[in-house]
């Protein structure tokens, strides 16, 4: 998963007053995404992620003029990580804002992982630059990644959505079969696993039986967690289940939400996700497709 990278780049969020070096990483977001450069090191006319991108993200020493305010973001092992809060930047040769969706299959992964964790705290930055009790401007916390109300003191800390991903399997007399669904109004719509967020007062696992409910109409039993990931393209932090239908195994498809779900057998599962190293979705229908049952036994 997108996470899940070598142990020479160990990922270390503790925060501290830094001062950047030339050496260190200096990201910058616009609306249109991540100052990066690619390398299309594949076919240039093939889809994105299908092009063999490799991405460079842009050191302080690239910038033909040092951004005014810049705060610490995080380190991967000896690679510190900051982040430019200007409207604007000069932006380096060669470097272009870029999708950090995007780029979901770039590489090397380190570099994805720390483009996609920064756009998250890029946007809790930008959308806290007033306070929300009084509307007083806010200030950076000087020792903690806070963000301070000096009229109210009001305190706000980064912003962290929960949700699911939930495998709904069905392994009656040995046939091993697994609901997936495609998403409405996406122009790429790959299968999926059924998904959504918690609400408020809402357990995890009243979580999974509620958006299974919702998005195909199913009762399901014997949940079992599988694993978390943070996925900071939606501030959200995903938590896995593997779970079975409980009942009558007909599919009501919620329109609103879903273009399509079924069931597929194992070996109808479509192979769109084989490549798929940065989603927890991905991981665990491929683990499905190989494994069956034995993916959570």
């Amino acid at each position: 998963m997108i996470q899940e990278f070598g142990p020479e780049h160990v990922f270390d969020n503790h925060f501290a007053p830094h001062e950047p070096a030339a050496g260190d990483y200096l990201l910058h977001y616009t609306d249109a995404g991540c100052l990066a450069r690619v390398c299309h090191v594949g076919r240039s006319d093939a889809d994105a992620g299908d092009s063999g991108e490799v991405v460079e993200l842009p050191r302080l020493a690239d910038y033909p003029r040092r951004p005014s305010r810049v705060t610490y973001l995080f380190s991967l092992g000896e690679e510190r990580f900051f982040l430019a809060l200007d409207d604007r930047v000069a932006a380096p040769a060669g470097f272009a804002y870029e999708s950090v969706n995007w780029l979901r299959r770039a590489e090397p992964q380190h570099l994805l992982f720390a483009a996609a964790t920064g756009s998250q705290l890029d946007r809790w930055y930008r959308a806290n630059r007033f306070c929300g009790r009084c509307g007083a401007p806010t200030e950076l916390a000087p020792a903690s990644r806070e963000i301070v109300c000096p009229e109210c003191a009001h305190i706000v800390y980064p912003k962290i959505c929960p949700g699911i991903i939930c495998a709904v399997t069905s392994c009656d007399g040995g046939d091993e079969k697994i609901v997936l669904t495609r998403y409405a109004g996406r122009t790429t719509a790959l299968w999926a696993l059924v998904a959504g967020f918690t609400e408020i007062g809402e357990p995890l696992e009243d979580t999974v039986r509620r958006e299974v409910m919702e998005e195909v109409g199913l009762s399901v039993k014997n949940l079992r967690f599988y694993k978390s990931q943070p996925w900071s393209f939606t501030d959200t932090l995903l938590v896995g289940f593997w779970c079975e239908v409980d009942g009558d195994p007909t599919i009501a498809v919620d329109r609103s939400e879903l273009k399509e779900a079924r069931w597929f057998s194992r070996d109808e599962i479509p192979l769109e996700r084989t490549g798929d190293r940065a989603s927890l979705t991905g991981e665990m229908i491929e683990r499905f497709r190989l494994m069956g049952r034995r993916a959570w036994e």
